[in-house]
């Protein structure tokens, strides 16, 4: 059994509604044991005997068919979250103000080639990693032009950003079901 951690793309945004106990639900549903959600931003983090995208898959189509919209679902298992965990290159950053640091986690590995226009960026930092980017919002992303969507095309994938403090909290609760 593998602890995964399973990122839900646009929910409870724009009117695409999904409450976390329908998350939960639906989880279970597809198979996933010691489900639990965190914030109602589409967090999920569960135990799995399927292989990730499987799982991906499976929970992206029986969450459209019950939200009624497309439900992009990216996941990670708990060791390879660990290892973009460990490998902040932002480090100092992260301690100071956790919440202008962004994990941006892509449905794959990224383009050899992804950048960003440099006219996008003012103050931000940007990190590609294999298949997820770290980027520091020293201004915060309120008026960045550094967006999520920009991000994806550069990244040739697409992605779902987290902030760090949403990270780490998301690690803590993989390691509870690891520790099980």
């Amino acid at each position: 059994m593998t602890v995964v951690i399973a990122l839900l793309r646009a929910v409870n945004v724009g009117g695409r509604q999904l409450r976390s106990a329908e998350l939960r639900e639906v989880a279970t549903g597809v198979g996933c044991t010691a489900v639990t959600t965190y914030l109602a931003s589409g967090n999920l983090v569960a135990v799995t005997d399927q292989e990730p995208t499987a799982l991906a898959g499976a929970l992206g189509a029986a969450l459209g068919g019950r939200a009624g919209f497309e439900v992009p679902v990216i996941i990670r298992d708990l060791v390879a979250w660990d290892a973009a965990v460990a490998e902040l290159p932002y480090v100092q950053q992260a301690g100071e103000t956790p919440s202008r640091l962004a994990l941006v986690t892509f449905d794959g590995p990224v383009r050899a080639d992804a950048h960003v226009d440099a006219a996008r960026i003012v103050h931000e930092q940007i990190t590609w990693a294999d298949s997820h980017a770290y980027v520091w919002y020293p201004d915060g992303q309120g008026r960045t032009k550094l967006t999520l969507d920009v991000l994806s095309k550069a990244a040739g994938r697409i992605g779902t950003a987290r902030n760090w403090s949403t990270v780490l909290a998301l690690a803590a609760l993989g390691h509870e079901r690891a520790d099980r």
